[in-house]
């Protein structure tokens, strides 16, 4: 039996690789026997736009470019999260198919760990706004787009701690790596950059955001606004800019992996993890004790 639930949300782009191996291949590295206490997972891709991206790609390489890898990695990222956004409104569209991939590899990990687990995620890039959207939407009692809207689904009782757990209300870290929130909502003004609640409307959970200084895609987030300033627990920057040992770097765009296999995630990742997992009673020992007293009744 699992007693945390750890998902990781990779970007669209690197989500069609198994980057997400290495991430648990580590953990296990890490955490030895208490390994087999987590139920890992993460978030399938919804395709968006099938076969257009990659034709546009090739068209495109037709003429004279550099830096490909990059501008492949931008132009999935950008028109996915662009045609995510386009249809909100549309029953049955793509931002109705993305958000429930999430509820469902949530119910599979309910049915895992149970409705009262605590919640760990890791999302890089694009990834971080797809779960920004669906949390933004579960931490509301009524919306009018995408899987809560009407209440949310009808098979799941209101109330119960399904629901809380499927709503996120169990999550307790979330950490963000080479976020481009500010990509999405910068051209409003301050007061109306509003972040998920992470200390309000019944959750309580830790917002850690890492951004590396020369990735195009990460950006700090408390300055963002007073809102994320409240919400996000804090940045931490990944390398320091002045660092000799990356001055030809330059601006890039970093995968998933070099963020999650840096130094200063890892410390944190494994230092919360391991905080967990010391506060969480092992559920096979709570089914244990709860046998012994109805055998001793």
């Amino acid at each position: 039996m699992a007693d945390i639930v750890v998902l990781a949300a990779p970007a669209m782009e690197a989500a069609q690789g198994d980057c997400v191996k290495p991430l648990f291949s580590m953990l296990r590295e890490t955490l030895g026997d208490d390994w087999a206490r987590l139920h890992c997972d993460s978030f399938p891709t919804v395709e968006a736009l099938p076969g257009n991206t990659q034709r546009v790609f090739e068209d495109m390489r037709k003429c004279e470019m550099d830096g490909l890898r990059a501008r492949k990695f931008l132009l999935n990222t950008l028109a996915e999260s662009s045609a995510l956004l386009g249809d909100i409104h549309s029953r049955g569209g793509l931002y109705d198919r993305s958000q429930t991939a999430i509820y469902q590899t949530l119910q599979k990990a309910a049915a895992v760990a149970g409705d009262c687990a605590p919640v760990l995620l890791i999302s890089h890039s694009a990834g971080c706004i797809s779960l920004s959207n669906y949390l933004w939407d579960a931490q509301r009692p009524n919306v009018n787009h995408g899987l809560w809207r009407d209440g949310g689904p009808a098979e799941v009782r209101k109330g119960s701690a399904r629901e809380r757990f499927l709503r996120l209300k169990t999550l307790s870290h979330w950490y963000t790596l080479g976020a481009s929130n500010p990509l999405w909502c910068g051209a409003r003004a301050r007061d109306q950059i509003q972040a998920v609640a992470s200390a309000s409307r019944g959750y309580q959970f830790r917002w850690k955001n890492f951004y590396h200084p020369d990735d195009l895609f990460g950006w700090p987030l408390k300055p963002l606004s007073p809102s994320y300033n409240q919400a996000v627990f804090r940045d931490y920057e990944t390398r320091p800019l002045s660092d000799p040992n990356g001055a030809m770097a330059g601006p890039q765009l970093l995968a998933p992996e070099d963020y999650w296999r840096n130094e200063l995630v890892w410390e944190q990742l494994g230092k919360d993890l391991r905080a967990l997992l010391q506060n969480t009673k092992p559920r096979a020992e709570a089914s244990a004790r709860r046998s012994r007293r109805a055998v001793a009744v």
